[in-house]
């Protein structure tokens, strides 16, 4: 099997329609991949027919871009595939390249056949819409036919294979796609994912259950070993502030108003979707952070050094100390390698489904946490391109300062051999001719002199500044992971009023953070990823503290923010955990 998982087709529902009908001969497929990730790892146990290691045919992913025609339309469709292709052909023929006329001319026969047999079978077709398949498909399965040689008749036949829909993303579901399954693997794969919820009929939470049951299909990078029992579950805080907001609201007339008000109460879950690992089970390469999956659940979780905050609160008391969840279960405090709380469990949204029940079906896991996600530090080192949105919302008094580090990085490109080689380095593939630069400076250092490289690197930096000027200046900063008041959320795990935490204080105009990545003291511009409009725009002071290296491990690609009485998730608009910060000039 692949690094990265197994093998599936992914079909096209129109296709996969003309077939059934007879009006196509072949299915419109391309090739996908159903990547590594617990729900892979059950199914390779549990009856997954694997070929030759490195492929599947009992899942395949559908896409429903298009439906199927009516036979006016679908010749309608070929006569003017047929005039493009004449076209391409006598181009071709005048231009005298022989394997471009071939090629022109396979085009045009194959058109020219599907138009015959298109004839042929005038009375097969059946006007169906992508909406209209996507109902039929996900009632009633679809069957797939595979051509299968017969040793005994020396002929070929076919293989049918019925499908069902198993499930969707809500990546997949924004393209329209979905995975289907096997009718015989289709049960126990469906039990796995719901984890055997038993879904009403009347009042169904479908959307609910379709979004959280993919979460232990995401790809995952690695895993992570948590006995449930060594998770501490705790009750979300409220965190309340009072600011200036424009309230967006309905009229007598039921048209959306913009109101402005003032000192409005805005209340928010304090560690929203958060947790804390203890540093003995953090992988060493998640640089401070790992994004974890499991049977609905799903928690940005960050390295910390749970124990010895435990150790020191405790004292002599540590070995025998409790700590307790949000269902009064004890936990001994030297036992948690993870905290956590509800917002992270998607499962209690659900009746009928109990702590005691999840926690079993952890362990069928063999207790083991998908990875999705680290953090990882920009490509171009200290250094990270805006978005024309983030420079859109900056007031055009304060250009110069904020294209400086753009104009000195401009010089370097001109002038330093070594960070153009860098650049050519970073932005190299396979359409470009940067990798033969690189080789031919590496085998002759003399070449850099020569007028070929010359001409090409002045193209290649005035290429650049054409991006450059699409809104893609260069900044001191880079993509941080935001967790919120992390040392409160210690405070909260020992029954400590979290509004104790030392770490920040308020300040009039702009909220403290802390981040190794900026100097103590430095005021940082914060853009949130993706940026959506100017009120994503924060102003935050960089403030160290001596708890940040005592309890965490963070690195420099995470970055705290006080969320205690700050209106930095509303300014924000509810991010998760990407955000881009820069230097303030």
């Amino acid at each position: 099997m692949s690094e990265y998982g197994l093998k599936i087709l992914n079909y096209m529902a129109g296709s996969i329609w003309g077939v059934s009908q007879g009006t196509r001969y072949a299915y419109d497929t391309t090739p996908a991949m159903l990547t590594n990730s617990l729900f892979l790892d059950y199914m390779k146990e549990n009856g997954l027919k694997i070929y030759k290691g490195v492929s599947t045919r009992d899942i395949i992913c559908i896409d429903f871009q298009y439906g199927s025609r009516t036979f006016k339309d679908e010749t309608k469709h070929l006569k003017e595939l047929a005039v493009k292709a004449r076209i391409e052909y006598k181009k071709a023929k005048s231009q005298g390249h022989q394997a471009q006329i071939m090629k022109a001319y396979h085009k045009r026969k194959g058109i020219e056949n599907m138009y015959i047999q298109a004839l042929q079978n005038e009375d097969k077709y059946i006007k169906k819409t992508k909406e209209e398949l996507r109902i039929e498909y996900y009632t009633n399965g679809v069957d797939i036919k595979y051509p299968k040689y017969n040793k005994k008749t020396k002929e070929w036949d076919y293989e049918v294979i019925h499908y069902v829909m198993l499930y969707r993303t809500p990546g997949k579901a924004k393209k329209g796609s979905c995975m289907f399954i096997r009718k015989s693997l289709y049960k126990k794969a469906h039990q796995f994912l719901t984890m055997g919820i038993k879904i009403p009929k009347k009042n169904s939470p479908i959307v609910e259950i379709g979004a959280y049951q993919s979460l232990i299909t995401s790809s995952i990078e690695g895993k992570v070993t948590i006995p449930p029992e060594d998770i501490l579950v705790l009750k979300d805080v409220d965190s309340f502030c009072n600011t200036d907001v424009i309230s967006i609201e309905i009229d007598s007339n039921k048209h959306c108003i913009s109101v402005p008000k003032k000192n409005y109460e805005v209340c928010n879950a304090l560690f929203d979707g958060q947790a804390l690992i203890d540093e003995s089970i953090f992988p060493d390469w998640g640089n401070g952070y790992i994004l974890l999956r499991q049977h609905f659940f799903k928690a940005a979780a960050f390295c910390t050094k749970i124990q010895k905050f435990f150790r020191d609160y405790f004292g002599d008391e540590y070995e025998t100390a409790v700590v307790i969840d949000m269902w009064g279960n004890e936990h001994l405090a030297k036992n948690i390698k993870l905290i956590t709380t509800d917002n992270a469990i998607k499962w209690i949204k659900f009746d009928g489904i109990t702590y005691e029940y999840w926690s079993e079906k952890v362990r069928e896991l063999n207790n083991n946490f998908g990875i999705v996600k680290t953090a990882h530090k920009s490509k171009m080192g200290d250094m990270q391109r805006m978005s024309y949105q983030m420079v859109n919302a900056l007031s055009t008094d304060i250009m110069d300062d904020v294209l400086t580090d753009t104009k000195e990085y401009m010089q370097k490109l001109k002038n330093d051999d070594n960070i153009f080689f860098e650049f050519l380095r970073r932005n190299a593939n396979f359409m470009s001719d940067y990798e033969v630069l690189l080789a031919l400076c590496k085998h002759n250092p003399d070449f850099v002199r020569s007028d070929y490289f010359r001409e090409r690197r002045s193209t290649i930096i005035q290429n650049y500044l054409l991006d450059i000027k699409t809104g893609h200046i260069v900044q001191n900063g880079d993509n941080l992971v935001i967790v919120g008041s992390p040392y409160a959320m210690l405070l909260h795990s020992v029954g400590e009023d979290p509004n104790k935490d030392p770490t920040f204080e308020s300040e009039d105009g702009c909220i403290q953070c802390y981040t190794a990545r900026f100097n103590d003291g430095e005021y940082l511009a914060e853009f949130r990823s993706p940026f959506n409009s100017c009120h994503n725009l924060g102003y935050l002071h960089n403030r160290y503290h001596p708890i940040w290296e005592e309890y965490f491990k963070l690195g420099k690609q995470i970055i705290a923010i006080n969320m205690l009485n700050t209106d930095f998730q509303d300014r924000n608009n509810g991010l998760t955990y990407w955000v881009s910060v820069q230097e303030c000039a």
